[in-house]
């Protein structure tokens, strides 16, 4: 479960945020201060600080966030910035503004994009995007079936290594045949479409009666 770090001082905003989050699932805990914060993410696990910006003043603003980013370390920061200035509750106002729904959007849409990253896959100038389904070699876009990309993902994920043939089966089917020999067919295409954009920098290699590794010969 995901847990947010809400950095808030008007304690009904605060508990506004945390009642939200909590609907959704999210774990969450709540500070006064940046600088409670900060003793908060050293002593504790974070994937997320939210803060209301309701500082007065557009330097001042951006100073907080520049220290915010700085001092969080590797949690990230969700700013929800005020859209009004003075009057009894700016904090208020601005979660009005934004509204609960957009702020559960934008949360959820930022775990989202972090899932999305930690699935990202690199390996030289090979970077794969599986949940987008994107392959991009030495720049330029690869165009792969899902067969291909699925085996290309495995052979990237453990770049080096030697990946056998049950493995790949295994990950491309639910119920393998170890002896269907579809997988010759997928690796041959892949192998042509590594060349035609890599030459034999970027290769596929047969570890005889072993399996297959995926390797840069520079």
């Amino acid at each position: 479960m995901p847990k947010i770090l809400i950095v808030e001082k008007d304690p009904q905003l605060k508990e506004t945020l945390e009642r939200n989050f909590l609907q959704v699932g999210y774990e969450t805990e709540q500070v006064g201060t940046l600088a409670e914060a900060l003793l908060r993410i050293a002593d504790g696990h974070f994937d997320l600080m939210v803060m209301v910006m309701t500082l007065r003043g557009k330097e001042a603003e951006v100073d907080l966030y520049v220290k915010a980013r700085g001092s969080a370390g590797t949690v990230p920061v969700l700013f929800l910035p005020a859209l009004t200035r003075g009057g009894h509750s700016a904090s208020e106002k601005s979660l009005a503004s934004h509204g609960v729904d957009e702020l559960r959007t934008r949360v959820n849409g930022f775990f989202e994009r972090l899932e999305s990253e930690k699935q990202m896959v690199r390996f030289g100038d090979l970077f794969i995007d599986p949940a987008k389904r994107v392959v991009t070699l030495m720049g330029s876009l690869l165009i792969l079936g899902r067969k291909e990309l699925e085996i290309l993902t495995l052979l990237a994920r453990r770049a080096g290594d030697i990946v056998t043939r049950d493995n790949i089966l295994n990950s491309l089917y639910d119920n393998p045949d170890r002896y269907d020999r579809t997988v010759d067919s997928h690796m041959s295409h892949l192998r042509k479409k590594l060349r035609e954009v890599a030459g034999p920098a970027l290769r596929i290699s047969s570890v005889y009666g072993l399996g297959y590794r995926l390797e840069w010969k520079r």
